[in-house]
């Protein structure tokens, strides 16, 4: 395991946010509370599932907040302790946790997906390709020759639907945000569904996998 202010993660995310990292499933003790949210659950998301608490608890003191447990919200995605917003992500060959105090960030959300072209019929599924943000994003990550732009879409469209959960208190979809790709390593995002907001956030293609990061610029 590993805590991370530094690549990759460190040129997708603000200095003030950690990340810990994995490359595999780690097995660790869970509260009641976290233990009773995946009672009935396959053994795959459960090992999920520990995986990312146990990256919460070492993300968390590594910023100094000691907490209990991580449950889940309404909306599934973790709860975090009182001023602490947090994100978690995983795919193969990585998962990861990233944390940050509240009053430095609105909210956070991080992606990390196989850097391969979608299955048919899912691009339609986060996007309008017809978009023009959508369809020039893609086109000039493509011309930049950029492995599979669409998984980077998929990995900002995830990460920003992330970080809304904690601003916005529910669930709008990975396709509730218009996703602005640019070749440079960045994206914005704005609401096509729910509260409006607009993000930015960082891409990366690292080892064959789409990262994405990103913070909230207003609820």
């Amino acid at each position: 395991m590993q805590l991370q202010r530094r690549s990759p993660w460190s040129a997708l995310l603000p200095a003030s946010v950690v990340v810990a990292t994995a490359a595999h499933d780690l097995d660790g003790p869970l509260t009641d509370e976290e233990d009773a949210a995946v009672a009935t659950a396959l053994p795959a998301r459960r090992a999920e599932f520990v995986t990312g608490r146990v990256l919460a608890c070492r993300a968390l003191a590594a910023i100094g907040v000691t907490s209990g447990s991580v449950g889940v919200a309404r909306s599934g995605a973790p709860e975090w302790p009182e001023g602490v917003v947090g994100t978690i992500t995983h795919c193969a060959g990585l998962r990861a946790c990233a944390v940050g105090l509240e009053d430095q960030h609105t909210a956070l959300g991080i992606d990390a997906t196989p850097a391969a072209p979608l299955p048919p019929g899912v691009l339609a599924r986060i996007a309008d390709p017809a978009s023009a943000p959508v369809a020039a994003g893609l086109a000039a990550l493509r011309r930049a020759g950029v492995e599979s732009p669409d998984s980077v879409l998929l990995a900002a469209s995830e990460a920003v639907a992330k970080a809304r959960t904690t601003a916005h208190g529910g669930w709008f979809g990975i396709d509730g945000a218009e996703i602005d790709l640019r070749p440079d390593g960045s994206f914005g995002a704005v609401a096509r569904r729910g509260p409006a907001f607009t993000a930015v956030g960082r891409w990366a293609v690292d080892r064959g996998t789409a990262l994405a990061g990103t913070t909230l610029a207003e609820r």
